[in-house]
């Protein structure tokens, strides 16, 4: 199941997320909201696509926000010379089963959309009630550890992790 997020219009439909703007910064709030979703793919073993609307920010013209990338499994995307809601419906209608994606948003052009597809659709907040509920019931509620200590090592990681510990017991041995 691909699940695909409408990532601003998540943010400020949840409360404690949309507080994170005030209090800290729109980048925190858009981390929380992807270590959130980190922890319930690991749970869920569901993929997530996080969209959100990059044109026009002082970050994307930058340059500092690419146009996509990865966070700890959840795929993330920044629109760039169209709308987040533009790409959102561009990705639903590329996917080939329309039937294993679930679009997240409150946005009721992309609802018609995503239902006229046939995809299954969720509102924030009762997508997120499900995956707080979730992790609750896991156990797997927000820790004090840094967010990055649950992302996947990283191929050259793995290497060199290998090599090291190859070496150790090499050593060992003789």
């Amino acid at each position: 199941m691909l699940n695909i997020i409408d990532g601003y219009n998540f943010i400020f439909k949840i409360p404690r997320l949309e507080a994170l703007i005030e209090s800290v910064s729109l980048e925190k709030a858009r981390e929380e909201l992807l270590s959130l979703l980190s922890r319930y793919k690991l749970i869920s073993k569901q993929d997530f696509t996080v969209v959100f609307d990059g044109r026009g920010q002082k970050e994307y013209q930058s340059g500092s926000l690419p146009a996509s990338s990865e966070f700890q499994g959840v795929k993330v995307l920044f629109s760039k010379d169209v709308t987040a809601d533009e790409d959102i419906i561009s990705l639903m209608q590329v996917f080939p089963n329309p039937k294993e994606i679930t679009i997240v948003t409150s946005d009721n052009g992309i609802l018609n959309a995503a239902r006229r597809r046939g995809c299954h659709t969720s509102h924030p907040e009762e997508f997120y009630k499900k995956i707080t509920h979730t992790l609750k019931k896991e156990k797997f509620t927000s820790t004090r550890e840094p967010s990055s200590k649950f992302q996947e090592l990283q191929e050259h990681e793995v290497k060199y992790w290998l090599k090291y510990f190859q070496e150790r017991l090499e050593g060992e041995g003789k």
